[in-house]
């Protein structure tokens, strides 16, 4: 098994140290983690949106939740979930649920939760349910450098002190 295509061309032509990391098949991001015992705040997940501006990928820690609403005032757009058989439609080279914390290879802007900036090491899912790409901070940077940066997620338990911009739909 290998990772996606469109990842894996995107890292090589951006000359990015990365190595895969094989674990036991899982499903999500957070099951994943600790399926390939490795700390789940290091587990980047993506989360694909669409406005009538286009898409976005919104990447946060594995356990955080997303702030829908904070991200749409933050960024003066109206997105919202992209439906799951666009996403099949989009992520070809992907299995359902696997889809890279990454959206630059699949020719969408990514919004990155600064959260990752805390971490040493960080993991994505390869486009399988079986394989991570990992990389140091500094590669993961390197790759998000033109890419918007914003607190866009918390810890599940903190989303009450987001209560003014926090609703069902934060994911």
């Amino acid at each position: 098994m290998t990772i996606a295509k469109r990842l894996s061309e995107f890292l090589e032509d951006s000359k990015i140290n990365f190595d895969v990391v094989s674990h036991p098949y899982a499903e999500g991001a957070l099951d994943t983690a600790h399926s390939a015992c490795i700390p789940i705040r290091t587990m980047a997940k993506a989360v694909v949106l669409e406005d009538d501006r286009g898409l976005l990928m919104a990447v946060m820690p594995s356990n955080n939740k997303l702030m829908l609403n904070w991200l749409n005032r933050n960024l003066n757009r109206h997105l919202k979930l992209v439906e799951e058989d666009t996403l099949q439609a989009l992520f070809t080279d992907c299995k359902p649920g696997a889809i890279p914390a990454m959206g630059q290879p699949w020719g969408m802007m990514t919004a990155c939760d600064n959260n990752l900036s805390s971490v040493t090491d960080i993991y994505l899912e390869g486009g399988n349910h079986r394989e991570l790409v990992h990389m140091h901070r500094e590669q993961y940077q390197k790759l998000m450098q033109d890419q918007i940066h914003d607190t866009i997620s918390c810890a599940p338990e903190d989303l009450d002190a987001y209560k003014c911009s926090a609703t069902n739909s934060d994911i």
